[in-house]
């Protein structure tokens, strides 16, 4: 009996692993995003690098803030194994990382001697769609992703005092620091660790490596192009910016009036829990009681706090001038799902649970519901993050020049799209075109138009067309889903109709026509809207990069 539910255990932790990775499967494209495209400038620098040092070198070069040596390297391998840069496989593998930290917390909740059960929550927090943008961007899956495997690891591997797991820690280090800029964050939450399990040496040869990848890290450093300026920022949106980025993994409502509010009381409770528990672990460590021996699991759980609350400050003050919003986008919520995660291991480690065996169920039915939630609302993000990687390619081929990469190699090769057939079609004046019959909202904001329509079913497949006399761009249309209480009615998932938004910082100055491309599976048809957009920006467009 306790093998068959070991074995329905491992199956429910396997199952939202198997969902999010189905996800992946099915909506990944090979398209790259944004910085994305410096993967290939670093595939041809390589390539005509002789010998060496001077490939090496190539690892190293700046990128933003950071140095990323790990997207680089399995960048080239992906290249050298298929030829060309196929940006799947760097969503694969930076998401094959998540399984290496789980793996990680398997670890550490295996020497609690706990039942397994217990751990399927964990697994339905951390395998969600919240996630979506470093799940579905190449350069995003192995730079975000990775560095949380090797800090967790390091972490992991220096609560240990094995000495082979100490010369691992080295290793961990070196990838931590040239993975992402926030790596050598951690070095020196490892080294309390280590002055707290009074190991001194390790700290001090720990230290000495700290000192020197730091120093390597530096060296010809330059300031990357600053942020906006915190100049009017109070201490109170501060301090609430930084309690809305720890609660951000509850930020289930995106819709709703109280959307910050509740992430700001979300992020509040797991910070009290989280300085409670600082507190009682340091003072209760080796360092100030000599017969008191903090525990793997508390070691680590002391380390993973202070590595995320860390996190935390830092990305508050260097983000918060972008807007409260700023701190909830996706790339940032593993950092409040992994406190989480690290609080709930922490404290059912620390419950008697003899005579609590039901408290497995309603923990296993919370942390469900929290995964169903979440990948509901998330879904719509998936899609339109899809169309929107499509509406690159599309027009990278109406606009051939746009993508051209001088090269004899071929670095990337864009995929085909049913959409490649109306090509010319597209190209056509939109004029002449018939006009759309249904009508749209048309609302003028500061920084551009939003469109919307509210009618028009099987809307999938739906893009703008935004035409000048020299250029011709698509646009997705943002798809917009029913709240949960409609779908529970209604059995549907997406609303009727559609939005679009046209920034005026993503075009030239000019005059647009507007038009309308919808695919039913069947055919491809254009509309013209009669409708125009003008842009006249009175600042440059160019966005400083250092790569």
């Amino acid at each position: 009996m306790k093998n068959k539910s070991t074995y329905f255990g491992w199956a429910f932790i396997a199952l939202p692993i198997i969902l999010y990775f189905y996800f992946l499967s099915e909506y990944s494209l090979n398209i790259p995003k944004w910085d994305d495209h410096a993967l290939k400038s670093f595939i041809l620098e390589f390539e005509n690098a002789n010998g060496f040092l001077a490939k090496s070198q190539t690892f190293f070069r700046q990128h933003n803030e950071h140095r990323i040596a790990f997207d680089r390297l399995i960048t080239l391998l992906v290249f050298k194994v298929y030829g060309t840069i196929d940006y799947r496989w760097l969503m694969w593998v930076g998401n094959f990382t998540l399984i290496g930290t789980l793996i990680i917390f398997i670890k550490i909740f295996q020497k609690q001697k706990l039942p397994l059960w217990y751990f399927v929550p964990v697994s339905l927090i951390f395998f969600q769609l919240q996630l979506w943008e470093n799940t579905f961007w190449g350069m995003a899956a192995l730079q975000n992703f990775g560095i949380i495997f090797f800090i967790f690891g390091l972490i992991y591997l220096v609560c240990s005092e094995k000495k082979s797991h100490f010369y691992w820690s080295i290793l961990f280090a070196f990838f931590a620091t040239y993975t992402s800029g926030n790596g050598i964050t951690v070095f020196p939450v490892c080294l309390v660790l280590l002055i707290l399990q009074r190991r001194f040496k390790e700290s001090i040869i720990f230290g000495i490596v700290s000192v020197a990848l730091i120093g390597a890290y530096f060296y010809q450093y330059q300031m990357p192009p600053s942020n906006p300026p915190m100049e009017g920022i109070g201490f109170k949106k501060v301090i609430f910016g930084f309690f809305s980025f720890i609660g951000s993994a509850f930020d289930l409502m995106p819709n709703s009036s109280g959307r910050i509010k509740l992430t700001i009381i979300a992020g509040g409770i797991l910070f009290m829990i989280s300085a409670l528990i600082t507190i009682y672990l340091i003072f209760n460590s080796k360092l100030l009681k000599k017969n008191r021996i903090l525990s793997y699991t508390e070691l680590f759980a002391l380390g993973s706090i202070m590595f995320l609350i860390g996190t935390a400050i830092v990305v508050t003050f260097t983000r918060i001038s972008f807007g409260e919003l700023g701190l909830l986008t996706s790339r940032y919520k593993i950092y409040s799902i992994l406190l989480s995660i690290t609080l709930y291991l922490f404290i059912i480690s620390k419950i008697e649970l003899t005579n609590l065996k039901w408290l497995d169920f309603p923990l296993i039915l919370i942390a469900l519901g929290f995964n169903l939630i979440a990948n509901y609302m998330n879904f719509k993000e998936v899609v339109n993050f899809r169309n929107q990687l499509i509406s690159f390619a599309i027009n990278w081929k109406l606009q051939p020049e746009a993508n051209t990469v001088k090269s004899n190699i071929v670095l990337y090769e864009t995929p085909k799209f049913e959409l490649d057939r109306s090509i010319s079609s597209i190209r056509e004046s939109l004029k002449l075109s018939p006009i759309l019959q249904e009508n749209l909202t048309k609302t003028v904001r500061g920084d551009g138009i939003l469109l919307q329509n509210n009618k028009i079913q099987n809307q999938e497949s739906v893009f703008f067309v935004v035409q000048s006399p020299n250029k011709t761009y698509l646009m997705p249309s943002l798809l917009v889903n029913y709240p949960i209480n409609a779908f529970v009615k209604t059995g549907k998932y997406w609303q009727n109709g559609f939005e679009g938004e046209f920034n005026y910082n993503e075009f030239e100055n000019g005059t647009y026509q507007l038009g309308l491309l919808t695919n039913d599976g069947k055919s491809i048809n254009i509309y013209y809207l009669n409708d125009s957009l003008i842009v006249n920006n009175t600042k440059p467009r160019n966005v400083k990069t250092n790569w």
